[in-house]
Formats: structure tokens, C-alpha cells, sequence
């Protein structure tokens, strides 16, 4: 249980901290450096940063009755399925998506479970990837029916980056509703991964 010992005064307004831990359950810390590493960290990042996000949003008591939801539902929505389409182009396999948005509604359970599983490929990927597949040239289809060529790690840093700007954007929602807002800088996950005395 979270108590105002445990706020950070670094954080805006001493926001709750929520932390969840990184490792629980997987033992995927950073195994050595190599060149996949800085790819792999990110997604490992994300992943925990989703998690932190999932995790406050859930911890509001009837939460899919605020006004703002379906905001919510449409920011991470949207998330989830461009992460979904630049993994089928990872694999190297056709997406069905014509839009970056879901095609049908969600409750944020269903987005969390979902987001979870991507969030552990994208993990998975970026772990096993060589550094020659890193500057792998992979052909991108947009939505909007634009193509271009991609390198395998600028897709990785797209994610990552793109994961990020909507996280806040989620952010500023819950702000809003007087949610306390997660733990979501890198530092915060690095300290998590690699625990400092």
C-alpha cells in the first residue's frame, strides 16, 4: 500500500508513488552489453512504463465510469495498434489494419492484457536481435497507403518514442480526473532494473 512516507518530493505535487517491479516474474534484466542492448532496454522500458500505466489507471475505483475514458481508450488504443502494425512489419508480414485506431471497443483490462503481450514481444525482439538485422532495411506500409524503407532499429526507437508521447498524453487526462500519475522516467526504471545502494 502506498502512504505519503513513500511520495516522492521529486515528482509533481508529491504524486503517489506506484511502482511495479520490472523483474517480478521474468528475471530479464539486462544480460551484458552487446549491440541490441540500448534496443533492448527501451522495450523493456516501455514495457514497465505501460505496466506503471495501466496499473493507476486500474487503480481508480470505477474508472470506466469517468467522463474521460473513452479519451483514454482512444490514446491508448491507438498505441497499442501502431505497435501492432510495426510488428507485423518486424516479421516481415501483412497487417489488416486500415486505421491506427481499434476497430472496436475495449475496456482497459482487455487494452492491458493486450498491450502486455506486444509490449513482451517487442521485449522478446529487441533481446534476440543481431546487430546485423539491426540495420536490417524492412519496407513500411503507412495507413494513409505511404511507403519507405526503414532500418529494424529506427522502427525500435519509434516505438519507443511513440509510446512515450501518448503515455502523456494520458497523463495530462488523469491529471485531470485527480489520478496521482505513475512513475514513467527511464531513471525511475533504471534504479527499478539495477537497484542502486
Amino acid at each position: 500500500m502506498t502512504t505519503n512516507a513513500s511520495r516522492d518530493p521529486e515528482r509533481p505535487n508529491g504524486t503517489a508513488d506506484r511502482r511495479v517491479n520490472p523483474k517480478q516474474a521474468r528475471g530479464d534484466a539486462a544480460s551484458g552489453a552487446g549491440p541490441h542492448e540500448p534496443y533492448a532496454s527501451l522495450m523493456r522500458y516501455k514495457r514497465w512504463a505501460d505496466e506503471q500505466l495501466f496499473a493507476a489507471l486500474l487503480g481508480r475505483s470505477n474508472i470506466e465510469a469517468e467522463p474521460q475514458i473513452d479519451f483514454i481508450r482512444e490514446i491508448l488504443g491507438h498505441f497499442h495498434v501502431v505497435d501492432r502494425i510495426f510488428q507485423a512489419h518486424l516479421q516481415r508480414v501483412p497487417h489488416a489494419f486500415t486505421s491506427t485506431r481499434l476497430p472496436g471497443p475495449s475496456t482497459l483490462t482487455e487494452l492491458r492484457d493486450e498491450v502486455s503481450v506486444v509490449d513482451q514481444w517487442y521485449v522478446d525482439h529487441a533481446r534476440s536481435v543481431g546487430s546485423d538485422a539491426l540495420v536490417e532495411q524492412l519496407p513500411v506500409r503507412f495507413t494513409d497507403g505511404k511507403q519507405r524503407v526503414l532500418i529494424r532499429a529506427a522502427v525500435l526507437l519509434h516505438i519507443s518514442h511513440h509510446g512515450t508521447y501518448h503515455r502523456g498524453n494520458v497523463g495530462v487526462l488523469m491529471r485531470s480526473m485527480g489520478i496521482d500519475l505513475p512513475p514513467d522516467r527511464f531513471f525511475d526504471f533504471i534504479d527499478e532494473e539495477e537497484p542502486h545502494d
